[in-house]
């Protein structure tokens, strides 16, 4: 019983620390482009940040903000991103 609980500590600890890593910005600025295109997704996790990139000539400007403010995209999904919106 005892190894029970500290899975479930663990697992508790893991999870709530993965949702900590994105910052109060960027989950303000995109809950709504998070609840539109990506739901499905854990915060915090790569899937969603592979959902988030697969929609980001959808986001909107206050999200791509954040995000581009923050840990949570690399230079090269900014460069990309500048990249693509230029040619539009």
């Amino acid at each position: 019983m005892r190894g029970f609980a500290v899975l479930v500590a663990s697992l508790l600890a893991a999870s709530t620390s993965e949702s900590l890593a994105v910052s109060q910005a960027v989950k303000d600025a995109c809950t709504s482009d998070y609840a539109a295109y990506c739901s499905e997704h854990k915060v915090g996790t790569e899937a969603l940040r592979s959902c988030m990139r697969a929609h980001r000539k959808m986001l909107t400007a206050g999200c791509i903000k954040a995000l581009g403010h923050s840990d949570e995209v690399t230079k090269e999904d900014i460069r990309q991103y500048k990249a693509e919106m230029h040619k539009e």
